[in-house]
C-alpha cells in the first residue's frame, strides 16, 4: 500500500501587533506594529528626513544644537505615533490613554519603554538607532 503525502494545507496565522505588558507602569499593556516592507519604507524615508536635518542642526552652534535635539523629539514622536497600536490600562487626567494622549501629557518613561520596544521590532541596530 502506498502513501501520499495529505494534500490539506496548513494555514498560517500572523497578527500584525505584538502585545508587550509594561515594565515602567505595572497593569499597563499596550501593542506595537510588526513591520511590512511598504511601512519599513515609508517609516525609513520619514525618520530619513528628520535624521538628516538632525545631523545638520547638531553640528552647528548652540541655536541649532537646540533645533537638533528638537529634531531628535520629533523622530521619537514619529516612532510612538506610527508604531504604537492600542494602550490599554492607563488613563490620564482621567481619559482612557491613547497615542495622542501620550504623547501629550503621559509618563515619559512609559514613551522610553514603547519607543525601545518599536525599535527592537525593527531591528534596528546601535548605529541605526543612534541615525534615527
Amino acid at each position: 500500500m502506498m502513501k501520499f503525502p495529505s494534500r490539506l494545507h496548513k494555514s498560517c496565522c500572523y497578527t500584525s501587533v505584538t502585545w508587550h505588558e509594561s515594565k515602567a507602569l505595572p497593569g499597563v499593556k499596550y501593542a506595537t506594529r510588526r513591520i511590512s516592507l511598504e511601512q519599513r519604507i515609508e517609516l525609513t524615508k520619514r525618520a530619513r528626513a528628520l535624521s538628516l536635518k538632525q545631523e545638520f542642526l547638531q553640528a552647528g552652534e548652540t541655536p541649532e544644537q537646540l533645533e537638533g535635539t528638537l529634531v531628535d523629539l520629533l523622530v521619537r514622536r514619529l516612532y510612538l505615533e506610527w508604531g504604537l497600536a492600542e494602550l490599554t490600562g492607563l488613563t490620564i487626567d482621567s481619559q482612557s490613554a491613547n497615542v495622542e494622549l501620550l504623547i501629550e501629557k503621559g509618563p515619559e518613561t512609559l514613551s522610553d519603554e514603547i519607543i525601545a520596544d518599536i525599535r527592537s521590532e525593527l531591528g534596528l541596530s546601535e548605529d541605526e538607532r543612534k541615525n534615527y
